[in-house]
């Protein structure tokens, strides 16, 4: 590796928690770096994260945000009355555990805030309750069309069995990022007292109990000591860029406020979610209602991608020569 010198400059890139990566290595080694972008970077751990379902309220709109309260509502009625029928219309009657099942629901609204496809559940979801159809129905449409099919989301990840289990294998990933969820970083996405959008099932007890059936007695996350040990959104360091889509839940994690050092930039448009400056506007050729399910303003997301450059241009400019020994 590079000690930073402008023969072979190295500068770090992430988004989401390799964002937070980024930032925190050049926090600790600032001397093999010239820099780092730190895009959608979740960089405070956060015991109890309401402000992650306030934002998908938020982003939603008050339509969509109260068709999706009362689809909760039938969910959970449903769960109630015949539970393998509701799993079955997802596709997820191996969830055994119902908590598991509505946390899976919660997820499945996410997805469409936080890649930038809010008219892909919004749409459909508003209509069915304007003219009165199913809106259960409705959303496992979605859930199997467009989260199932188009990003992959495997009703196993939320398996309390599937999680439990120590052998490699492709799916293995998510038993350790819960293993980092519920011994350093928190993240517990639980709902708000009031006004929330996923279930209120989806509390601070389903995630501790989750992290104990994963891993034993004990387990808790300590995210008084991570944020001490890299100072959470108050990180001190320098050259590093902060970036944020106004959409994405995963940003008030995220360090929003600039400074001189570490410049933060919030692109602000519709449809801007997570990691929007890496990954660009979502374009979808689905057009509903006269309207596309590209950002509303893919001119300012280019704006904040030049900022973005001009500063990495700095940083490596800056980079100075390495010492070279005699020896």
């Amino acid at each position: 590796m590079s000690n930073g010198g402008n023969e072979n400059p190295w500068f770090f890139f992430g988004i989401s928690y390799s964002g937070a990566l980024s930032a925190w290595f050049r926090l600790k080694f600032p001397h093999l770096t010239c820099g780092s972008l730190a895009s959608s970077a979740v960089v405070r751990a956060v015991y109890e994260f309401t402000e992650f379902d306030q934002q998908i309220g938020e982003s939603a709109g008050q339509e969509c945000k109260t068709a999706l309260q009362e689809t909760n509502k039938l969910l959970e009625l449903g769960l109630k009355e015949n539970r393998k029928a509701v799993k079955s219309l997802f596709n997820a009657t191996e969830l055994d555990v119902d908590a598991d099942f509505l946390y899976l629901m919660a997820d499945a609204t996410v997805m469409a805030f936080q890649y930038g496809n809010p008219d892909k559940l919004c749409v459909p979801l508003v209509e069915a309750k304007k003219y009165g159809s199913d809106l259960v129905e409705t959303y496992s449409k979605y859930v199997r069309e467009y989260c199932m099919r188009f990003w992959g989301l495997r009703v196993r990840t939320y398996n309390r069995k599937h999680l439990r289990n120590t052998v490699v294998t492709a799916d293995s990933a998510y038993r350790l990022w819960w293993y980092q969820v519920c011994t350093e970083l928190g993240y517990f996405q639980v709902a708000p007292k009031n006004d929330s959008v996923r279930s209120q099932q989806i509390n601070t007890m389903f995630h501790l109990d989750l992290c104990k059936s994963l891993f034993g007695e004990g387990v808790y996350p300590k995210v008084d000591a991570t944020n001490l040990y890299y100072g959470g959104d108050r990180l001190t360091a320098t050259k590093i860029i902060f970036t944020n889509g106004s959409e994405d839940p995963w940003r008030h994690a995220s360090k929003q406020n600039s400074s001189h050092e570490m410049p933060s930039y919030m692109i602000k448009c519709r449809n801007c979610g997570h990691g929007t400056d890496i990954r660009g506007c979502p374009q979808s050729p689905m057009v509903i209602e006269g309207k596309s399910n590209n950002c509303s303003l893919p001119d300012y997301v280019n704006k904040v991608r030049q900022q973005m450059v001009d500063h990495i241009d700095l940083g490596l400019s800056e980079c100075r020569k390495p010492i070279r020994s005699s020896i």
